[in-house]
Order: structure tokens, then sequence, then C-alpha cells
């Protein structure tokens, strides 16, 4: 069975986020984070590099909506 490999930017391209897409019953999961800028690569468990993925999803919404906020205010 076939797998797709997909890679994603997150926090301005800053980071890239290498992950297999879900195909039958097997579930999504990443595989590798990058730091562009560092040229530094994350290798873990999945669900280790699953949590760390989502932090820093989390600290870009979270600075993309103060930023949004200060514009605003």
């Amino acid at each position: 069975m076939a797998q797709v490999i997909e890679s994603q930017f997150i926090c301005d391209g800053r980071y890239r986020i290498h992950c297999i897409n879900a195909v039958g019953r097997h579930r999504a999961r990443v595989i590798e984070i990058e730091d562009v800028d560092r040229r530094h690569r994350f290798h873990g468990s999945a669900s280790t590099l699953n949590r760390l993925a989502l932090k820093l999803l989390g600290q870009a919404y979270r600075a993309r909506r103060e930023s949004r906020e200060r514009d605003a205010g």
C-alpha cells in the first residue's frame, strides 16, 4: 500500500513538518520536523513529534492572533 509523504511549512516558513498522510486503516503521523534556519532536524517517536508540531502550531496561532489585536487596537 502506497502512502503519500507531505511537507508543510509553519511559523512563516521557519519550520518544515514532514508527515505521512492517512491511507486505509493507517493513521497520519509526523515523521520529522526541521528548523529551516538552523538546518536542524528533529526525530523521535510519532507521538512526541506530533506534540511538538501542535505546540509550534499553537505558538504561531497565538502570535498571529496577538498581532491582529495590536493592529486593530
